[in-house]
């Protein structure tokens, strides 16, 4: 069975992708670089790097088509004074789909959509332990369909699509030592073509003006 096929049996989450020009991917991946280089130019005093686990949990038309799935984040920052930073993260988030099993042609048919959220944010601190945070970036998403039957099981996908987003969100940090903080965080992401999501960051930073 070819994938397009697949995916024609899947017309409800199709919907919900469109054909986006290389070039947009190209221009939104330039200017985050840009920015993970800078980074790297400032003093490392001032830089903190960690990972989180994330629940993302698809809101509005988007919970239609997805539920609420796992993925992971890692997460530069670089503090300019006690109450501003800027950030730069790389995500991995999956969701099933909310579809449940489809059957054709003596196959079973289960699909799943995965992002790629690529985003850079401003964070106010508004005491030591509490901050607010602005980000801005762009998703990559594409669809999953796992494939399978009583003698096989294969994975088609489409090809990873960028929609342009902004979050908003807040956050509580506890000092576990000296040189590393716990964060637990809620961001609202708003993203082209009614993908939106909430997600909740559970991780751990470390403060390398510290080490």
């Amino acid at each position: 069975m070819e994938a397009l096929e697949i995916f024609n049996a899947i017309l409800k989450c199709k919907k919900h992708l469109y054909h986006e020009e290389n070039i947009i991917m190209k221009k939104c991946i330039l200017p985050l670089l840009l920015i993970l280089i800078s980074f790297s130019l400032f003093p490392q005093s001032r830089f903190n790097a960690g990972a989180s686990l994330n629940l993302g949990i698809p809101v509005g038309s988007f919970n239609e088509v997805a539920n609420t799935g796992i993925g992971g984040s890692i997460i530069g920052e670089y503090t300019f004074n006690q109450k501003i930073s800027t950030t730069l993260s790389v995500s991995y988030q999956n969701y099933p789909g909310d579809f449940g099993l489809y059957a054709i042609q003596g196959k079973v048919i289960d699909v799943s959509l995965n992002s790629i959220p690529v985003l850079a944010g401003i964070r106010y601190y508004f005491a030591e332990e509490f901050f607010g945070t602005l980000e801005l970036g762009v998703h990559f998403f594409r669809v999953d369909a796992d494939v399978s039957d009583l003698y096989s099981d294969e994975v088609y996908s489409t090809k990873y699509q960028a929609k342009y987003g902004v979050g908003i969100g807040t956050g509580y940090r506890y000092r576990l030592a000296k040189a590393s903080v716990l964060e637990l965080s809620g961001n609202y992401q708003i993203v082209e073509d009614d993908f939106n999501s909430f997600t909740v960051r559970l991780g751990v930073l470390i403060l390398l003006d510290n080490i």
